[in-house]
């Protein structure tokens, strides 16, 4: 699988906080993660956390699949789609164990192998 981290870094770097949009209600994203709404942008926009990248082609439109990772036991999932405005369709929570997974299977770099 090819990580487009790079690609998303430059479009999210040109970006602000109010050019979010956002898919879902803001209650239904935030209650999901438990996180304040400054946070959760800040995650987004800065990219400290950013494991891995995915890119979808979906009802033509491109998505990109963002997979955070906190820690060995915390990560979270972001469905974007930028173009003017930066929406965010929707997000989710990785535990422990399905770090562990994604760890083996789709976090891979180059220059681990």
């Amino acid at each position: 699988m090819k990580d487009f981290t790079k690609e998303i870094k430059d479009i999210l770097s040109e970006l602000k906080k109010t050019d979010i949009i956002y898919g879902k209600s803001l209650d239904y994203i935030l209650s999901r993660n438990k996180a304040k709404q400054e946070e959760f942008e800040e995650t987004l926009l800065n990219c400290k956390f950013l494991e891995f990248t995915a890119k979808q082609e979906h009802k033509n439109e491109t998505r990109y699949v963002l997979y955070f990772r906190f820690s060995n036991k915390q990560g979270r999932v972001y469905v974007i789609i930028p173009k003017e405005k930066l929406k965010i369709i929707t997000n989710y929570p990785l535990g422990k164990k399905t770090l562990r997974k994604y760890r083996k299977r789709r976090f891979i770099k180059s220059e681990d192998i």
